[in-house]
């Protein structure tokens, strides 16, 4: 009896010890079945990790779908989930509380700061001026307007394609034994943004009006990239409320320009779209500036998302 209890000790501890070596393997995917653990800190991040990861990779957003995400407060669950981490991907400067939380919480070499890629050198002081102001906030409003820059890089494919080169390679270091995958699975959502860029190119080459008139200057990157100038009746954050004055600039510019749509956006209310079209007497539209999906959006994906804002666009703007 003594020496069957301690046959059953040694195999009680040989059991321990392999489920322990397992576990501390689980990072780097080495044979353990074990996903790498990342977080994204909005969808657009999110997207880039699920599409690039495939199967190898666990991939949670601190933006909960239909969750407008400039003014995001993590739980302390996500929080918590930043520390264990085997890759925190976010957007320094977009979400403040993410970047608390990133600079107290995740292991500073296993964080992906995506705005030196991102080249996000657009201010919104470079769109069309009306009314002797490029644009409008609320000062005390909680956001930092340093600047203004525009956060939204994803909605030009070419930025967004640098971002996803990235993320490949930072996943490609987190996960080395699945380097192949993350190499492969990034070349083929290259190859899908270039063609979307090409797509995007072609529909608004011929369109008889330039100006995009939004509710939010989210779409500052798309107008640059394809050759339009945006007018956001308000500016970075879509919670400042613009003042009169910038409503009635933005209105007798929307006529002077002879345009026929004023475009809201998913997740904001369209309330100052709305206020501005019933002025000039144009339509209302939606353009989704792909912060989240929700089952509102047109589409399942970003890709689906944004095709269906070149639709939108080509019928706005009278693209041919």
């Amino acid at each position: 009896m003594l020496r069957t209890s301690r046959l059953s000790l040694a195999a009680s501890a040989l059991v321990a010890t392999t489920a322990l070596t397992a576990c501390g393997s689980g990072s780097s995917n080495s044979g353990s079945g074990d996903k790498v653990e990342t977080v994204a800190s909005f969808y657009a991040l999110q997207y880039a990790l699920e599409r690039i990861g495939g199967d190898r990779v666990e991939v949670s957003s601190l933006t909960k779908p239909g969750q407008e995400p400039h003014d995001i407060d993590p739980s302390p669950k996500q929080i918590a989930s930043l520390a264990d981490a085997d890759l925190a991907v976010y957007l320094k400067g977009f979400q403040p509380s993410v970047d608390a939380a990133v600079s107290s919480n995740a292991k500073k070499d296993k964080t992906l700061d995506v705005a030196p890629d991102a080249d996000m050198t657009l201010k919104l002081s470079s769109t069309e001026s009306v009314g002797g102001e490029a644009h409008e906030h609320s000062e005390g409003d909680g956001h930092d307007h340093s600047g203004d820059t525009d956060p939204h890089f994803w909605l030009d494919p070419v930025r967004y394609k640098a971002v996803v080169q990235t993320v490949g390679a930072r996943l490609a270091k987190a996960d080395p034994e699945g380097k192949a995958t993350y190499e492969a699975n990034t070349k083929k959502m290259v190859a899908d943004l270039d063609a979307l860029n090409t797509e995007f190119k072609s529909g608004l080459a011929n369109c008889t009006n330039k100006t995009l008139v939004t509710g939010h200057a989210a779409f500052g990157y798309l107008a640059s990239r394809y050759g339009f100038t945006q007018v956001g009746v308000s500016g970075v954050s879509p919670e400042a409320e613009p003042t009169p004055q910038r409503l009635k600039a933005v209105a007798a510019f929307a006529k002077k320009h002879a345009t026929t749509t004023i475009y809201s956006e998913t997740l904001v209310s369209p309330k100052t779209a709305e206020t501005v079209a019933k002025q000039t007497g144009a339509k209302v539209a939606v353009l989704d500036p792909l912060e989240g999906l929700t089952d509102a959006s047109k589409g399942k994906n970003y890709f689906e998302v944004m095709k269906s804002n070149l639709t939108t666009l080509k019928q706005g703007q009278g693209c041919k």
